[in-house]
């Protein structure tokens, strides 16, 4: 079958040939004429209706040229500031000039005022007791106002008289006038989910943590906060979803986001190179939980739905760590061979860029978006905080 542009092609063809052959006067000599130039002119005033556009890509991704020099890219924190293998960060959304950052290997949070401004600074704070309240913290959340959670991949005894497998997630307050990272600020400590390298915030004093040990998902609510530094957890509720369905990687966050327009969780997995959607909507109430350090509910969960959202192998990922969800898209920070990708609500890749030249594979885990859509990610092994930002920023 003959394309209509290649019909039009002929026609135009013939005509400058039958030009050639009977030219008119005042036209110069028709047969230097070039027919490549005139086809030329031809092909550039076709439609291009048959040729797809070329993708646009997300400016702060570098347009879809995928290179390090087709972003800004800027270190906005160190470990002259205090970062000590950062796992995790997170912009406060009450102050967002506020980025905190957790430090696994100082059991410490680093606050950063003002990241990539003249009037930065940095705080990082651990106070007594978080060798147990933050021990090696992997991940963080912003809940209800004044409220924060961290999760601790850690699973050995971090105080006398309790076991190895105590650990769980630990609620906060959020006041920088009163948060220090220990025992006398923290807010509640619900217990049972040792390992645990990844935690979102759903609602209230909900959050769903990555239970490492388990290889499941764990629903906490941590119910009615108790004083500072208090020690009453009777009113919490843990249901944990997925027990043994999920793969822990030690060292490396499978980070999470819940969705609140869908009620839906995303989890990454770096030790199977995927990222997974778990619906809980269906899920019942299953059997009890023990042992039961809290002496509050916990039961496992039957049923929910577990499915692969994205197959990294698929969109050259490798190790699919950080994961945030702004505006419909999907942030993914691969530990594996330091890219940023995006995704659309379908799974589907929309832009990369490739960062390996700056933050050498094996870096990239947690991953944060602020206010102007900027980037933000942690590079574990040489202590800095990275801000990826379109070169118009400049």
């Amino acid at each position: 079958m003959v394309s209509r542009s290649q019909s039009i092609r002929a026609l135009l063809l013939s005509s400058l040939v039958f030009g050639a052959c009977g030219g008119t006067a005042g036209t110069g000599n028709p047969m230097t004429a070039d027919p490549d130039a005139s086809m030329a002119a031809v092909d550039a005033s076709m439609p291009a209706a048959d040729v797809p556009p070329a993708p646009m890509g997300l400016p702060v991704l570098g347009g879809f040229r995928h290179t390090p020099e087709s972003v800004r890219v800027t270190v906005v924190a160190t470990a002259d500031d205090g970062l000590d293998s950062p796992r995790d960060l997170a912009f406060n959304p009450e102050s967002p000039d506020q980025l905190w950052i957790t430090n696994f290997g100082s059991n410490s949070i680093t606050i950063v005022f003002g990241p990539g401004t003249a009037d930065r600074f940095a705080d990082t704070r651990g106070a007594p007791g978080a060798e147990h309240f933050l021990a090696q913290p992997a991940a963080l959340a912003f809940g209800a106002p004044g409220m924060l959670a961290t999760a601790q991949e850690i699973n050995v005894a971090t105080q006398r008289n309790t076991p190895a497998d105590f650990m769980g997630p630990t609620l906060w307050d959020s006041n920088i006038e009163i948060f220090n990272g220990g025992h006398s600020t923290h807010l509640d400590m619900l217990h049972n989910s040792p390992s645990s390298n990844g935690i979102a915030w759903e609602t209230a004093n909900v959050y769903w943590v990555v239970d490492g040990a388990h290889r499941a998902l764990a629903r906490y609510d941590f119910g009615e906060p108790h004083e500072h530094g208090g020690e009453d957890h009777s009113d919490g509720v843990l249901r944990r979803f997925a027990d043994g369905m999920l793969q822990h990687m030690p060292g490396v966050s499978a980070h999470l986001e819940y969705d609140h327009a869908n009620s839906r969780l995303y989890v990454t997995q770096p030790a199977t190179n995927q990222v997974l959607m778990f619906d809980p909507a269906e899920a019942t109430l299953g059997t009890r939980i023990s042992p039961n350090y809290d002496g509050s509910r916990q039961n496992r969960m039957n049923g929910g739905t577990m499915q692969p959202f994205i197959n990294g192998a698929e969109h050259g990922l490798m190790r699919p760590s950080g994961i945030a969800l702004v505006n419909d898209v999907f942030y993914i920070a691969d530990n594996g061979n330091s890219t940023v990708t995006a995704f659309n609500r379908e799974g589907q890749r929309i832009d990369w860029v490739d960062l390996s030249s700056v933050s050498a594979p094996g870096t990239l885990q947690g991953i944060a978006l602020d206010g102007r859509g900027y980037i933000y990610v942690t590079d574990t092994v040489g202590n800095r905080v990275l801000e990826i930002a379109p070169l118009s920023a400049m």
